[in-house]
């Protein structure tokens, strides 16, 4: 019996890969962290909202765009990953900015309709370079210091290829290339 405190120690090749992926999954989480921290500094710099503001406006327009259909609060909240309770106190400081409207529907007063006002298609327009420059700045810098434990195929899969300077369809680290 191994009294080792080691990951894997003595347990054989399964509990290897097992912490193989324990520590990409690790690695991932990091990736999503440094990265978040970086847009919400610049979000809240430039536009005074919080990213998951920044978000549930994103959410609005791109379910609108997609469906061309009211968006209710509750497919927002799946949307933006957040509990319904959350969400509508996220969507009331959306509307007290002025960001949001929302509406009850006659035949079902528990729906709310929620849509973007002009001002939140003025602040998504202004903030989408900046939240593409946040991403970007923060993987360089990831890459830059790629010896913390950071998995350099992630990374790659999170570049942009350079050569078009326009975004590629994204392709999973390890995933072949379609004939």
């Amino acid at each position: 019996m191994s009294t080792s405190f080691e990951p894997g120690a003595g347990q054989g090749p399964a509990a290897s890969r097992d912490t193989a992926l324990t520590g990409r999954w690790r690695a991932l989480d990091r990736i999503h962290r440094e990265i978040e921290i970086r847009v919400e500094r610049r979000l809240q710099q430039h536009l005074r909202l919080r990213a998951s503001e920044f978000s549930a406006l994103r959410a609005v327009d791109e379910a609108h765009i997609a469906s061309r259909r009211q968006l209710l609060l509750i497919d927002l909240a799946d949307a933006i990953g957040v509990s319904q309770s959350a969400t509508s106190r996220l969507v009331a400081r959306l509307q007290n900015r002025g960001l949001l409207t929302t509406s009850v529907f006659e035949h079902d007063r528990r729906s709310v309709d929620v849509r973007l006002t002009p001002a939140a298609r003025e602040v998504l327009r202004r903030g989408a370079p900046i939240l593409h420059r946040a991403v970007r700045e923060a993987v360089h810098d990831l890459g830059v210091r790629r010896g913390h434990a950071i998995d350099g195929s992630l990374l790659d899969y999170l570049r942009e290829p350079e050569a078009d300077g326009g975004p590629a369809e994204p392709r999973m680290p390890g995933a072949q290339e379609a004939p």
